[in-house]
C-alpha cells in the first residue's frame, strides 16, 4: 500500500512541476514579446531551476521507489521540520533587513516587487537549510 503511495505522490510531484514549468515559461515568452529581456530570462531561469530540482526529486524517488524505499520516513520528516523552522527564523530577519533597507538603500518600485524578492530570497533559503541538513547526521 505504501509502494501504491509512494507512485501516486511522485506522479503528482510530476504533474504539478510540469504546471509551474509551462507557467514559467509562458511567463518568460510573454516578457520577451513585449521587449523585456531581462525579464524573459529571469523566467527562463525560473522554470530551468524548478526543472532541475524536479528532476532531481524525480530521479531520487523513483530510485528509492524502485529500491523498495519508502519516500518519506522519520528522518525525512526530520529533515523537513528542521530545514522550514531554520528557513522560517532566518528569513524573519531578512525580512527586517528589507523593511529597514528599504527605505534608503534599497530602493523598491513597489510593494509587489519587495514581496516577489522576499518569497525568492525565502524559497532559495528553505533549498540551502534543506541540503544542508539533508547531508548532515541527524
Amino acid at each position: 500500500m505504501k509502494k501504491y503511495n509512494s507512485k501516486i505522490r511522485m506522479t503528482a510531484i510530476v504533474i504539478i512541476s510540469l504546471l509551474v514549468i509551462v507557467t514559467g515559461a509562458m511567463f518568460s515568452l510573454n516578457a520577451f514579446i513585449i521587449g523585456d529581456i531581462a525579464g524573459a530570462i529571469g523566467g527562463a531561469f525560473i522554470a530551468t531551476t524548478i526543472l532541475a530540482f524536479a528532476l532531481f526529486t524525480f530521479i531520487r524517488g523513483y530510485r528509492d521507489i524502485k529500491g523498495g524505499f519508502p519516500l518519506k520516513d522519520e528522518r525525512s520528516n526530520k529533515v523537513l521540520e528542521m530545514a522550514s523552522s531554520r528557513a522560517f527564523f532566518v528569513s524573519l530577519y531578512m525580512l527586517l533587513a528589507i523593511g529597514f533597507l528599504s527605505d534608503d538603500i534599497i530602493k523598491f518600485e513597489d510593494v509587489s516587487q519587495a514581496t516577489g524578492i522576499a518569497v525568492g530570497i525565502m524559497a532559495i533559503l528553505f533549498a540551502v537549510f534543506l541540503v544542508y541538513y539533508n547531508r548532515k547526521e541527524l
